[in-house]
């Protein structure tokens, strides 16, 4: 009995902070805090795509706010510049890794600030794939930027 309750404590501790279907494993996701004053935050992940096809995000929703977006990170003229991007491709058996400074998503007009230790929910619509709901803990300001290792 005891070890059976100890595999549920630990399974629901891995499925409290990744999610995965057959074919997707979503990681080490989080979103900033917001600063004070503003509207807007920016949230982070790795996307695992173990299937035998490519899969393309196509958007992402939450009740926190109704303007998602999906980002890059590009060099134009010697000038780093952010810009929407359409979708973000996973090739088969491959990951994307969204981080500060590649690929991210955008959260504008939340309809409350962010509080670091706290976690918010988002869907991952994906154009071959069925939708995914994961939980994004709010990672405070203070606190270093995860650095992805891929």
């Amino acid at each position: 009995m005891k070890i059976r309750f100890s595999i549920a404590v630990l399974l629901s501790t891995f499925l409290s902070f990744n999610a995965f279907s057959a074919e997707l494993l979503i990681s080490e996701q989080y979103v900033r805090e917001t600063i004070p004053g503003t509207e807007i935050s920016s949230a982070y992940m790795t996307i695992t795509n173990r299937s035998a096809k490519m899969v393309k995000l196509t958007t992402v929703t939450s009740s926190v706010s109704e303007r998602i977006e999906m980002h890059e990170h590009v060099m134009t003229a010697d000038m780093m510049k952010m810009q929407q991007v359409e979708s973000i491709i996973i090739n088969a058996g491959d990951n994307v890794v969204l981080q500060p400074h590649g690929y991210h998503i955008m959260v504008f007009n939340l309809q409350q600030p962010l509080k670091a230790d706290t976690e918010i929910s988002m869907t991952l619509h994906f154009d071959n794939q069925p939708s995914m709901k994961i939980k994004v803990p709010v990672q405070g300001l203070n606190k270093p930027e995860k650095r992805h290792q891929h």
